[in-house]
């Protein structure tokens, strides 16, 4: 296997005009590539080489893009906006332009799993006839999604299920990375603490129209911080219910979106009955396998890591013809659960049923 290279860099167009910047990842020469991942993020395109090569190492080509408004991109910086048309108008680009090796593949965490999501949402619209034959180029179908400890959206990232406000978590990401080009340093320990404080003793009148203002943030933050505190909830199920492109969501029990993450289960297909829809469950948070103890972790990567299993949903994706049809044999688990095994210092994945989990997640919603 030949060593990774530098990436190829590509200037894509927006369908408004808007310039986006991303870097192409090729997998090693030998044997075709086994598709192509499109990863689109707010937080540099440059700290993704490592995740990109772990792509390239099994078989991907990978295309890493800033978002509308962020570090090499142009446009405006509006967290959660545009990010679903922006996406398609990058793979309508790649599969124009001979650079989807194979099927694509919307990949991404936290933030970046909002863009993938709702990438493939426009692109399944975008094949309706009567809009495809109003879109220009031809909107290629997605082989999959693979959406881990997905933000799915302002109100799902701004509160809790019940409606409380997530004050601290808010304050910290939108601090850093809420306004402005480039993510800045975050907030010290202390300084969070203060703020979380004031926040909490002033209540969310003064949250809305004093935490976060003008003059500290630039032109525009304070309207963008009470965008974010008064948007309504998103509708998965009206959002995400009819699609058919097959989802791989990857949660865990200590990530603070959890409960949202079983939301987008429960919807993702719905009305498309047998959509391909499974779940990798296991005891970490919002750092996936960063978040396990060395012990742990280091018997995940014995049996291949997360990646192992997102190869083998990304192969059952490709088998999974005629489209709605349930392939011969023994159906697949719909979710798999990384959990201490029979042996003291062992783990495996176990096929775990939707109704023992939290949250009841399931791969259509029944409970």
């Amino acid at each position: 296997m030949r060593p990774a290279t530098a990436p190829d860099y590509l200037d894509i167009t927006a369908d408004d005009g808007v310039r986006l910047t991303a870097d192409h990842y090729r997998a090693p020469a030998e044997g075709e590539a086994q598709g192509a991942v499109l990863i689109r993020t707010p937080y540099g395109r440059t700290q993704y080489a490592d995740q990109a090569h772990a792509w390239c190492r099994a078989g991907y080509d990978v295309v890493v893009q800033d978002v509308r408004g962020r570090y090499g991109s142009a446009g405006a910086w509006n967290p959660y906006d545009k990010e679903g048309l922006d996406g398609a108008a990058t793979a309508r680009y790649l599969a124009g332009n001979g650079l989807l090796s194979g099927p694509l593949v919307l990949a991404g965490a936290s933030y970046d799993a909002h863009c993938a999501v709702e990438a493939a949402r426009v692109l399944e619209t975008a094949r309706v006839p009567e809009v495809a034959r109003d879109s220009g180029a031809a909107a290629p179908k997605p082989l999959a999604v693979v959406a881990m400890v997905p933000a799915l959206g302002l109100r799902e990232t701004a509160r809790e299920p019940d409606g409380t406000p997530r004050l601290r978590d808010r304050i910290g990401w939108w601090h850093q990375h809420g306004f402005g080009k480039e993510s800045g340093h975050p907030l010290s320990a202390a300084e969070l603490r203060r703020m979380h404080r004031l926040a909490e003793e002033r209540g969310m009148d003064w949250v809305l129209h004093n935490l976060m203002d003008d003059a500290t943030y630039g032109p525009g933050s304070a309207a963008g911080w009470r965008r974010l505190w008064d948007a309504p909830p998103a509708d998965l199920h009206g959002l995400y219910g009819q699609l058919t492109t097959p989802l791989l969501m990857i949660s865990g029990q200590r990530d603070f979106f959890v409960a949202e993450a079983a939301d987008l289960v429960r919807a993702w297909g719905r009305g498309a009955p047998r959509t391909l829809v499974e779940t990798l469950w296991g005891p970490w948070g919002h750092g996936l396998a960063n978040d396990l103890d060395a012990g742990t972790a280091a018997a995940l990567r014995e049996q291949g890591g997360l990646m192992a299993r997102i190869k083998d949903f990304l192969g059952a994706a490709k088998g999974w013809d005629p489209p709605g049809a349930q392939p011969l044999g023994n159906p697949r688990p719909s979710v798999l659960q990384w959990e201490p095994g029979d042996q003291p210092h062992t783990w495996r994945w176990a096929p775990t049923t939707p109704e023992m989990l939290p949250h009841h997640l399931n791969n259509h919603g029944e409970s």
